[in-house]
């Protein structure tokens, strides 16, 4: 049976992301921007904005922190299904 580790449904991921960047470690991160996206890498930097925040990634990427569905193996409860 496959199982997976999920966020509580009111829980972010801002304190893993915010982790693996002070530590300048890398991070397997899977995303939703039109279709679901797998990147592994390090995160360069973490954008907190009242509007939005984002992730900033190497190679230039830029992602909206609401679109960020599992980072190292962990997902929202939203994909716990899939």
């Amino acid at each position: 049976m496959d199982t997976r580790i999920t966020l509580n449904s009111k829980a972010s991921f801002i304190k893993v992301l915010k982790d693996l960047y002070t530590a300048h470690t890398k991070a397997s991160i899977l995303y939703d921007i039109e279709g679901l996206t797998r990147y592994e890498g390090m995160i360069l930097g973490v954008n907190e904005s009242a509007g939005q925040s984002s992730l900033q990634l190497d190679a230039g990427l830029e992602i909206p922190l609401s679109s960020v569905v599992a980072v190292n193996g962990v997902f929202t409860s939203d994909f716990c299904e899939c």
